[in-house]
């Protein structure tokens, strides 16, 4: 008997075989979770900040704060407990855009997580309690953040012609087969820890002197409050060191989010990621040696990168609305085309007006430090600076995160297009009154400047309160339709039996 054999095919072997797609991992609760956690936080601060305290006569609303530590102290242990969640924050943004290596993606996550929750919490805690056990958990919160940041540098190291996978990049995004994406994470991740150690070298000193023995009084103090001394010891400069360029470095990370939302590509990208690296190089070493010459080398090439990431994202804003008229539509018709979308309009309109409401004015201070700030009379038009100015950017970054998160939720309707523009007149109130009021000279009434400031905060306050009720509610319905797609929905089931 004769058993006749069937010839494998390619027909037959395709049928059988199981293709798995892989599929990239996305942090939608871990954001959520992390933006109604620094928002919570921010709103437990406001109750102690002037322009809330100032409409009872100036008295925080809790009256929790211990005499046993200092204001200096507490502010300190404020800062830290809002920037490693606000870091950590963005850590997880690249994430959502980027190629790291999936077996990592775990324990970054309870390292990160963790780390933040313990850095806001025990910090916030100890600022206006003194228990000690609190500072031990914001040292450790510390430590997980950091070792997350080790690990981060590994699971994002760029091998060329292996990882990241260049079939799948966008085009400009590699150089003989490296990924100039995540050599520029890379690279800005071991800068930013370098700036940590720094800061973390000068507490140590400080407060024990077991590093270089200076035997300095273990008395808390603000860059802002020293920086006028005309000779540092090493800790002082480590210390301004850290305060010049951890926030410039936060910057940097939101950038790094705006580049893949923007969509550009070829010969501008890779032109842009390679100026990028370099300006991250330049101002992070211009920081730690505390030149400002260099400082400004880096901010200017920086400058330069984002004027081009706002260009990219607002013409694809425009495309995405005209779709096939782009071509053929006249000035006006692109104008509101990009006007239709304030959110996303907002969002990029601030990466270019930054340097303006940040980069620039610190050039015009740094230039009349010697002529003009540290003559006498002067001592709080430079201080109101030092500490104004640290301040526009952050809320300035965190204003384009939430215009971010608001469009990746994908927030829709008439709310949109309303926050979206309460987003830009706070956003331009706030700035540009902080601006007029800290570049004012001697004799200029103060007055109306800060006022126009007060009142963009307050806009911006009321836009971030919707933001986070915005996405809740958008969040609880995709999850809602998703249940819905899965189980199906029993209404629909009820009405076809009595039917």
């Amino acid at each position: 008997m004769e058993i006749e054999e069937t010839p494998v095919t390619i027909e037959i072997s395709m049928e059988t075989q199981e293709i798995k797609e892989e599929k990239k991992s996305t942090y939608r609760l871990i954001h959520f979770g992390l933006i109604a956690f620094v928002f919570f936080q921010v709103l437990f601060y406001f109750t102690f900040s002037e322009p809330l305290t100032v409409l009872w006569g100036g008295a925080p609303v809790f009256p929790i704060i211990s005499d046993e530590i200092s204001r200096t102290a507490r502010f300190i242990m404020i800062y830290h407990s809002l920037a490693v969640p606000f870091l950590v924050a963005n850590t997880f943004w690249i994430m959502e855009y980027y190629d790291i290596r999936k077996k990592y993606i775990p324990t970054l996550k309870i390292l990160f997580i963790s780390g933040a929750v313990l850095v806001g919490i025990a910090g916030m805690l100890f600022g206006f309690t003194y228990i000690r056990i609190f500072h031990e958990l914001f040292y450790f919160g510390l430590f997980l953040v950091f070792i997350g940041g080790i690990i981060f540098v590994v699971a994002a190291f760029p091998i060329p012609g292996k990882f990241p996978n260049e079939a799948n990049s966008i085009n400009g995004s590699h150089a003989n087969h490296l990924s100039l994406e995540n050599m520029n994470l890379v690279i800005l991740a071991i800068c930013v820890m370098t700036s940590t150690i720094m800061g973390a070298i000068a507490a140590i000193e400080n407060f024990t002197g077991t590093i270089w023995g200076l035997d300095r009084e273990p008395v808390a103090f603000l860059a802002e409050a020293i920086i006028r001394h005309h000779h540092h010891d090493v800790v002082e400069d480590f210390v301004v060191s850290h305060l010049h360029i951890q926030l410039a470095q936060s910057a940097a990370m939101v950038m790094m989010v705006a580049y893949r939302t923007s969509k550009m590509s070829g010969k501008a990208y890779t032109g842009v990621l390679l100026a990028n690296a370099i300006g991250v190089i330049v101002i992070s070493y211009g920081s730690w040696v505390l030149n400002h010459y260099t400082i400004w080398v880096g901010a200017g090439i920086l400058i330069l990168c984002t004027i081009a990431l706002g260009a990219f994202g607002l013409k694809n804003v425009i495309r995405e609305k005209l779709g096939e008229r782009y071509k053929s539509s006249k000035l006006g018709k692109k104008i509101k085309a990009m006007l239709a979308n304030p959110i996303l309009f907002n969002y990029y309109f601030l990466f270019i007006m930054s340097h303006i409401f940040v980069t620039i004015t610190g050039i015009i201070v740094g230039l009349q430090v010697d002529t003009f700030y540290r003559i006498p009379g002067t001592v709080e038009l430079e201080y109101d600076f030092n500490v104004g100015h640290w301040h526009v950017l952050s809320v300035l970054i965190a204003n384009i995160l939430m215009c971010k998160a608001i469009d990746y939720y994908n927030v829709k309707g008439l709310q949109r297009k309303i926050g979206g523009w309460v987003f830009f007149i706070g956003g331009v109130l706030a700035f540009g009154g902080a601006d007029f009021y800290m570049l004012r000279r001697v004799d200029t009434a103060i007055q109306p400047w800060y006022t126009i400031m007060l009142i963009g905060v307050w806009i911006l306050f009321i836009a971030f309160v919707w933001g986070v009720i915005a996405i809740s509610r958008q969040l609880l319905e995709d999850r809602r339709e998703k249940k819905l797609l899965i189980l199906g929905d029993p209404y629909k089931d009820v009405v076809v039996l009595e039917v």
